[in-house]
């Protein structure tokens, strides 16, 4: 019985209230994530899903060498089998759902076209039907599509989502809940299911994994992952699935995705800075003999201020240059090379 037709029998408790509380402060922050990678945030995200592409494989015990796999993710080398194939269409969906979660929507039809374009290369994958309890006199009216029932849940979501009667993360949660136990096409409803996991956990606004890679986290701690899905299934039929492990679980993947994001970005901005530092320490060395501080500034228009006296600092510490006078119309003489060639 559907987890998100039975949503207000969930309790949120005190303890999953606090991480939803962090969570969302670091939502909060993700206009500033964006902010501090500016134009380099495609290439970022490029790198995420490679290693969300290449976990995920591992997860799914794909049977491709782990050379062909790295040659097949970062180096789109033509797949040369099924299995391979499988691997290249699921980087391409990732990619997709990375660069406009937004625009995909998680109606049947879209998640059924989604699971048939992955294996594009096997037979086509249908919605399943499920028996009816009933007895019945034609086995026509004996079984119900799974799509119906996925339609009836999805339904009941977005209303919930537009009457803001739940909380959206822990209710698309336990829409993943619903699905993984429904299974709902003839074939590849684990794929479907991590499929689905991914972009629910992107329409969340976890702008954290477009930085790291959530299959990598997943991956690092697969076994308990696992032992809350095996929880969840238990008794989920009768309606009284226990899903409250898996929400902790997944609580504490987002938590830990945000602190990994937040640190990934000291590092970038560092760097960044550290290469700013450098560039001007380049131009400096390539000036004139005698120069300025303006004329440093009309080659590095975009640098700022305290950099450029960093690199100042640094190079006359060096003894590579030295001040004419004082002040900021003061000027410079360079004394040395920074680099030899002996």
């Amino acid at each position: 019985m559907s987890c998100v037709l039975n949503i207000n029998r969930f309790i949120i408790p005190n303890d999953v209230i606090v991480s939803l509380t962090e969570i969302y402060r670091n939502i909060g922050e993700n206009e500033l994530l964006l902010k501090g990678v500016g134009n380099d945030i495609n290439c970022i995200v490029e790198q995420t899903v490679e290693r969300d592409a290449y976990f995920l494989s591992r997860i799914l015990k794909l049977d491709i060498s782990d050379t062909r796999t790295r040659l097949i993710i970062t180096k789109n080398s033509l797949p040369r089998n099924k299995e391979e194939t499988t691997l290249s269409n699921l980087k391409d969906m990732l990619s997709l759902l990375q660069q406009d979660y937004k625009r995909y929507s998680i109606q049947s039809n879209d998640l059924l076209n989604m699971i048939n374009s992955v294996f594009s290369h096997c037979a086509n994958i249908k919605y399943d039907y499920v028996a009816s309890r009933k007895r019945v006199i034609l086995q026509s009216d004996g079984a119900r599509s799974k799509r119906l029932i996925i339609d009836e849940i999805n339904d009941e979501m977005q209303k919930i989502i537009n009457g803001k009667r739940y909380e959206k993360l822990i209710l698309y949660l336990h829409f993943f809940i619903d699905f993984y136990n429904i299974q709902p096409f003839t074939s590849q409803n684990l794929v479907a299911s991590y499929i689905l996991l991914y972009q629910l956990i992107l329409k969340a606004d976890i702008e954290a994994f477009r930085y790291v890679s959530f299959f990598e986290m997943i991956y690092n701690d697969y076994d308990t992952f696992l032992e809350e899905l095996k929880n969840v299934v238990f008794n989920w039929e009768e309606g009284y699935a226990q899903t409250l492990g898996f929400i902790r679980f997944m609580m504490k993947v987002i938590t830990n995705g945000y602190i990994r994001t937040n640190e990934i970005m000291k590092d970038y901005k560092f760097d960044k800075n550290f290469k700013k530092h450098e560039n001007i320490e380049n131009t400096i060395m390539s000036m004139p003999e005698i120069f300025t501080k303006e004329e440093i500034r009309l080659l590095q228009p975009y640098v700022s201020e305290s950099t450029i006296n960093r690199a100042l600092i640094s190079l006359r510490d060096e003894g590579l240059i030295e001040p004419l006078g004082k002040g900021r119309s003061a000027r410079w003489r360079r004394l040395g090379k920074k680099y030899s060639n002996g």
